[in-house]
């Protein structure tokens, strides 16, 4: 098959990306772990700031040589609009994932598979948490929704970049704890809701507040956020209904509930986000014109 060096960039700028990110999460990394002293890790513990630091700055250096350094487009071509727009889209993104969420949560608490007791639960440390739970949702999205989706989405189309960002993000969890085939479908389909977000809305911001909305309600109701012991509250859940229904251990994530309001909200978002989605804003869905090869073309 004859295929033109061209047509091939599209590859090279993401192995440009995965290679930047691998390269500068190592250094990072290990310049974090000096200055920490080389603590021992506590593996209870499933975020923390030596954790998600080096990831976050790692995918951020690459988005922003490649976007900014290579293809000379501003960071606004991936949906991070500066100021109050900025703001604004990350909030609606927030109050969008809570509802969805939430929904499920309601779902599992109406015929009493899930219910909760309250416990004394310091201030500051579900700050803090909350606080790390969105830098993990911006640096995922950076990584899954960002430069990478953008690439194949100008050079192929979508629906192929929601398919294979989410099939990728899916994967990524799959070395969580208690993690079922299951959890991986309802992850790839949450990928599915966050890249139909994205394309719709053209706001990276928007997709951030999503992803941490969705999260930050699993944690602030005391159940396990993808298997992950996340807790920011003074709430201790007790999930007493079938595992099929409420996800067990590895949380709502891996419940057959989640699946049905994960497939409902991602048709909410196709119409939410496409209507909200400011001119100019919404991604092109032309993929074959000048940046066909992969390169940021924001003028869709």
């Amino acid at each position: 098959m004859n295929v033109k060096p061209e047509g091939w960039a599209w590859a090279g700028r993401l192995a440009a990306f995965a290679g930047l990110f691998i390269g500068f999460g190592l250094v990072l990394g290990f310049a974090v772990a000096v200055i920490a002293g080389l603590p021992d890790a506590d593996a209870s513990l499933a975020i923390d700031l030596r954790s998600v630091a080096p990831v976050l700055l790692a995918a951020c250096a690459a988005t922003w040589l490649l976007a900014v350094g290579i293809d000379r487009r501003p960071l606004s071509a991936l949906g991070l609009r500066g100021g109050s727009p900025g703001l604004a889209e990350l909030g609606s993104g927030v109050l969008a994932g809570l509802a969805i969420v939430g929904a499920a949560i309601l779902a599992l608490a109406a015929p009493g598979w899930v219910s909760w007791s309250a416990s004394a639960a310091p201030v500051l440390t579900g700050v803090k948490v909350s606080a790390l739970l969105l830098a993990a949702a911006f640096t995922e999205e950076l990584l899954f929704r960002g430069y990478p989706f953008r690439v194949l989405h100008v050079r192929f189309g979508p629906v192929p970049a929601v398919v294979a960002t989410s099939v990728a993000f899916g994967l990524m969890h799959g070395a969580n704890p208690g993690v079922t085939p299951l959890a991986l479908v309802n992850l790839t389909l949450a990928g599915v809701l966050l890249g139909v977000a994205y394309w719709r809305s053209g706001s990276l911001w928007f997709v951030t507040g999503l992803h941490f909305g969705w999260n930050w309600v699993m944690a602030a109701s005391g159940l396990p956020v993808s298997g992950l012991d996340v807790s920011i509250s003074g709430l201790e859940a007790a999930v007493t209904g079938p595992v099929l229904w409420t996800g067990g251990a590895f949380g709502p994530e891996g419940a057959l509930s989640i699946t049905f309001v994960t497939a409902l909200g991602t048709v909410w978002l196709w119409r939410v986000a496409g209507s909200r989605s400011r001119a100019g804003s919404r991604l092109s869905t032309t993929a074959g014109s000048p940046g066909a090869d992969g390169s940021l073309d924001a003028r869709g």
